[in-house]
């Protein structure tokens, strides 16, 4: 039986809006619906362009998904350094890099057969 995706879906695009209404850049969602034995549902990936930047992405995620769906990241890291800051709130991932951190890790080309959707930047 599958499980119920809606609770994902939905902090998935809150997320996106939070990344997008402080401007980060380059957003990638990749959607880990039929990978056999995935642990999550959705990443969600974004740059920002300096470490107080990526502060401020993490921030507006955290207040718009506790705003809109009452919950918080069950776990936060990188927030010393903000090079990769990581919220997880289980089914989903957030990741937020700067550009250099992201092009080293390049997270989406371990997943290059899984479904990418890759958002336009809001200026």
């Amino acid at each position: 039986m599958e499980k119920d995706k809606t609770a994902s879906t939905l902090l998935s695009k809150i997320a996106i809006k939070a990344i997008q209404d402080k401007l980060g850049k380059d957003i990638t969602l990749i959607d880990f619906n039929g990978v056999k034995g995935s642990l999550f549902d959705y990443y969600v990936i974004c740059t920002a362009n300096s470490p107080s930047h990526a502060d401020s992405l993490a921030e507006e995620i955290r207040k718009m998904i506790k705003q809109e769906m009452n919950i918080k990241p069950h776990k936060e890291e990188g927030l010393q350094n903000c090079q990769w800051v990581l919220l997880d709130y289980f089914d989903v991932i957030i990741h937020i890099f700067l550009p250099d951190t992201r092009e080293f890790y390049n997270i989406e080309s371990m997943w290059k057969d899984v479904k990418q959707t890759h958002y336009p930047n809001v200026n």
